[in-house]
């Protein structure tokens, strides 16, 4: 709720809910944590906010904290230590004390693997944020014990979809499932948790975790240095010195403030890492013949640097470039904030986008914070509108000159000055069949080898211009490759992002092929449509619009194996395109994975609830699989929609014929 009133501005005291919460109620909740409302209460409040604003990070963030919060309570009272596996056992008296309408078992698999089964009371429906405040919980043991290498995946949920990435909870979740289960992996276990004493002088009685190493042999990035020998001997030597002893009380206090310091660090890293991930888009597809490569390597475990597209329509597209000032937890704050003023502004011009970005950040960080920034704005006719702030200038790689240079640009950067949008300009340039254009951040060419010399602009348009016959993609591996042999042997100075784009050179005849092919699929002549559509999707293996078409055709000539592999891999882009999943659905059923089958005919109805034909097709699923009650609900939910439909006086025949479950 906080997190709302501050992304809509509101006032603290006025009451955004007053449909579902009354006043008082309101400034409770946002006055005691621990402030207790229902159930139902709670349900309404958090789909409300879900509706406009993605608060799975938040949910996620929550879940880590209720863990490493409690997890001093399932510590022994002996102040004997314990490993995660014995952290993990007692995980459930934890789950049991913090609610009563979910219970937890654990089965390990192997010292190093475990399954997390959670059970619900039957009168309560599970909730898509339950999935996510549970994950959330699992990564704070990752979190206390400094896991460095481990997984954490939704292996099934008794859902049957969640309204938020299912790729951050698991690439292969089972949806409708008999149970809600959890997969924890680690490589290493080196740390035990036990509980510190507290002394009289400890007047705030505050827990404190103490960490030890497991092998004296072995120290952890993050670890914490046991001093009670030095404290015991300098307390001797106190006898004789008073001095002495108050240095080491001080110690003992700076100890203290150190260790919650440690720890605070590695959650919020951890925490700041998670959520980075999921703004950074790993794939940009091909854009109207427009191929995309990125090489994105940050220097710590979150990045100030920022990369992403924003699509306007079909007839342009917008690709920013980001370095934020600082690193760490602050500036991967700021690229969650430009991820989101980004999208929210998609202006004509990018000088206007970055002007009204700028405003923004100054009133969100208020100067403590900036960052720079190029943006361009690709036009259906490869038009390219750009405007610099403060950044780096694009690299241009003209085909038929076989030659690069750096872009005109100027501007300040985002975030710092009230006047800065007087200093931002738009810049035009046309992109002809084969070009290349390259935006990057400082971290590329400022990089120094041993001797202390810069890889800079120079080398790197030498570099592009070698690269004249190589694709996108190769180019960008081939300058990678190049960088990292120019700085071996030296620690990264800055993050570094690569991203370059290209015309491709073929886009005439991948024109005429696709056309062919689309040409072919109208006729629904589809062996041949998958020929034309096979050579179109060599050409640009990213181009959404063709795999789509290529994934149909591939369907509707039977070769649904094939099908299903193009169109998994075009639902990844979150296109939200009823039909994939409806062709999906079909494909599935054709090879006999019908629990798949019935998960993208929901997700496809769920997209488009007006096209009937996939209801339609999960009545004659229930029909086959005999699950008389659920075809049943489905046809009646046919009848709400749309009486006069057809099929379902057929289908209600089919249903009668059916044997009582």
């Amino acid at each position: 709720m906080q997190v709302y009133q501050r992304e809509y501005h509101l006032p603290r005291h006025t009451n955004p809910f007053p449909e579902i919460l009354n006043d008082t109620i309101y400034n409770r909740i946002l006055k005691d944590p621990n402030y207790w409302i229902s159930q139902e209460l709670e349900d309404k409040i958090i789909q409300t906010v879900s509706q406009s604003l993605d608060i799975s990070g938040i949910l996620y963030h929550l879940g880590t904290e209720s863990l490493i919060t409690n997890a001093y309570e399932l510590l022994p009272l002996d102040d004997s230590r314990i490993d995660l596996g014995e952290m993990i056992e007692r995980l459930p008296i934890l789950i049991g004390r913090l609610t009563r309408v979910v219970y937890l078992t654990v089965k390990p698999t192997s010292n190093q693997k475990v399954i997390f089964v959670f059970k619900y009371l039957p009168e309560y429906q599970e909730k898509w944020y339950d999935a996510v405040f549970f994950q959330g919980m699992l990564n704070g043991l990752a979190v206390l014990f400094e896991l460095k290498t481990f997984t954490i995946r939704m292996t099934k949920t008794r859902l049957f979809g969640i309204h938020v990435s299912h790729k951050e909870l698991g690439e292969d979740i089972l949806f409708g499932a008999e149970s809600n289960e959890y997969e924890m992996e680690w490589e290493e276990d080196s740390l035990f948790l036990s509980r510190s004493r507290l002394t009289k002088d400890d007047v705030n009685h505050r827990h404190r975790v103490m960490v030890t190493s497991r092998m004296d042999s072995q120290l952890e990035e993050i670890s914490i240095v046991d001093v009670k020998d030095v404290v015991g001997k300098s307390r001797e030597l106190a006898i004789e010195n008073r001095d002495l002893e108050a240095a080491v009380e001080v110690l003992k206090s700076f100890k203290q403030e150190l260790e919650k310091k440690q720890l605070s660090m590695a959650k919020d890293l951890k925490l700041a890492k998670n959520i980075q991930k999921g703004l950074i888009p790993e794939i940009i597809p091909d854009w109207n013949g427009i191929q995309f490569w990125t090489a994105f390597t940050p220097m710590q475990e979150v990045s100030g640097d920022y990369y992403d597209y924003f699509p306007y329509n079909m007839d342009k597209l917008g690709v920013a470039v980001c370095d934020v000032s600082g690193h760490g937890v602050p500036a991967a704050f700021i690229t969650a904030l430009s991820k989101l003023l980004f999208s929210n502004f998609k202006k004509p011009k990018p000088s206007e986008t970055f002007k009204l970005i700028n405003r923004e950040l100054l009133d969100l960080v208020k100067q403590q914070g900036y960052t720079t920034c190029v943006y361009v704005l690709i036009h259906d006719d490869y038009k390219v509108l750009y405007s610099v702030a403060g950044h780096p200038r694009p690299i241009l790689y003209r085909a038929k000159t076989k030659r690069a240079e750096i872009c005109e640009g100027d501007g300040t950067f985002l975030g710092m000055f009230p006047d800065a949008g007087d200093t931002f300009r738009d810049l035009q340039i046309q992109l002809e069949p084969g070009d290349k254009l390259f935006l990057y951040t400082d971290g590329l060419t400022e990089a120094e080898n041993d001797k202390g010399k810069a890889f800079g602009e120079e080398k790197l348009i030498h570099i592009i211009e070698s690269c004249a016959e190589k694709s996108i993609q190769e180019t960008v591996e081939t300058i990678l490759t190049n960088h990292k042999e120019f700085t071996m042997g030296t620690d990264p100075m800055d993050d570094i992002t690569l991203l370059g784009l290209q015309l491709s050179p073929m886009l005439p005849e991948f024109n005429l092929i696709k056309a062919k092919g689309d040409e072919a699929y109208h006729k629904k002549q589809f062996s041949e449509a998958v020929d034309f559509y096979e050579q179109a999707h060599q050409i640009l293996p990213r181009e959404l619009d063709t795999q789509l078409s290529y994934g149909k055709a591939l369907a509707y000539s039977g070769n649904f194996e094939k099908a299903i592999s193009l169109l998994e891999s075009y639902n990844k882009f979150k296109t939200n395109h009823f039909k994939s999943h409806s062709v999906l659905g079909y494909c599935y059923y054709q090879v006999e994975m019908y629990e798949k089958a019935e998960i993208e005919w929901k997700k496809a109805h769920s997209i488009n609830d007006s096209n009937l034909s996939n209801l339609y097709n999960l009545a004659q699923l229930y029909r086959k699989l005999n699950q008389k009650k659920k075809m049943k609900d489905v046809i009646e939910k046919m009848k709400r929609i749309e009486e006069t439909y057809l099929h379902i006086l057929p289908l209600e025949k089919k249903w009668e014929s059916l044997p009582d479950e």
